[in-house]
């Protein structure tokens, strides 16, 4: 569990704008182990997602200016070379979208997609390989499915469709990018059982993204809250989800839904747009009702504010109020 599969060192991402140049995500960086699930939390807009498009090395070169390393069991991934990642992406380092129905071509049945690029002479021994896999996804008829078009099957069975696919490559990172968003409470349920199996019994690294905190505390072992472009809080997650540190990582807390009759806070402002100018200070501060003048004008860095659990905020989360358990569990 202590093997590094996956890390960044100050990655960042700017969006190109004629002669300018748009920030998208600042000095990520991250960690994901062998067998464990390091998790990104935030708002729509935050750089989840980008994050996972640098890692890929996905982000195109004529739009985006990217800067900094990410390494594969500490050898350096060439990111900025589309070519050479060809032997990453898809093999090494798998991607599952949150969308499934945009993933496939509908003209192309699903055995099609499996096997696409293999001689035909291939085919049978390919569609048998499927067949196991879409078997280990708990479909009960899987030679069905590999003869169906992706739009005769739903959401929740495309889902599995696509991780099966991705772990056909029997990759060393799995990068699951809001991959339950679309799907119903029970069919999230049991594609987070699926992720969990692949996890525990093959040893998979899965780097997941989700702005809900129920998927997140259900997976991760290790919690990132991204805002603004930004790591602001990092940490092994019942630290971070009993003990935030960040109130941006507080609000978030207090804004999801529970069955009980607390009255549910929510968040005053919107995250910034990517574009959106943001000053050298803490790009929370104009919605933080914690925010010193400081916090506008000085930028922050993470810091270890207690034993593996950092922060990017002037305060210690004793002085923001923030006391164990106040936040609640997930």
């Amino acid at each position: 569990m202590d093997e590094k599969v996956l890390y960044t060192e100050g990655l960042s991402a700017w969006l190109r704008a004629g002669r300018s140049m748009i920030p998208a995500i600042r000095d990520v960086s991250l960690t994901v182990k062998k067998g464990g699930c390091t998790g990104i939390i935030g708002e729509s807009g935050c750089g989840k997602s980008i994050t996972c498009q640098a890692v890929l090395g996905l982000l195109e070169h004529k739009k985006w200016n990217v800067e900094g390393r990410v390494f594969l069991h500490g050898a350096p991934v060439p990111i900025q070379d589309d070519t050479a990642m060809d032997a990453f992406r898809g093999r090494r380092m798998a991607l599952i979208l949150q969308n499934p129905m945009s993933a496939f071509d509908m003209r192309l049945t699903i055995g099609t997609h499996f096997c696409e690029g293999r001689r035909r002479r291939e085919w049978s021994v390919c569609l048998e390989e499927a067949a196991e896999m879409l078997r280990r996804m708990y479909i009960k008829e899987p030679e069905g499915v590999l003869r169906s078009y992706p739009f005769q099957l739903s959401g929740g069975m495309l889902q599995r469709v696509l991780i099966a696919m991705a772990i056909g490559s029997r990759p060393e990172l799995l990068i699951a990018d809001e991959p339950t968003t679309a799907l119903d409470r029970t069919t999230q349920s049991e594609i987070l059982h699926i992720l969990r199996q692949l996890q525990y019994r093959e040893g998979i690294a899965i780097l997941l993204v989700s702005h809900d905190l129920k998927v997140i505390s259900c997976m991760a072992d290790n919690i990132y809250v991204m805002y603004g472009g930004q790591v602001v809080e990092h940490g092994r997650k019942d630290s971070v989800l009993s003990h935030p540190l960040h109130p941006y990582t507080r609000g978030l807390l207090q804004s999801r839904l529970t069955f009980s009759k607390r009255r549910l806070e929510v968040m005053e402002g919107y995250p910034p747009r990517l574009g959106e100018i943001i000053g050298p200070g803490c790009p929370f501060a104009p919605r933080c009702s914690f925010a010193l003048e400081d916090c506008i004008s000085v930028s922050q860095p993470l810091r270890e504010l207690e034993p593996g659990h950092w922060s990017r905020c002037l305060l210690r989360g004793e002085s923001l109020g923030f006391l164990t358990g106040s936040a609640g569990t997930a």
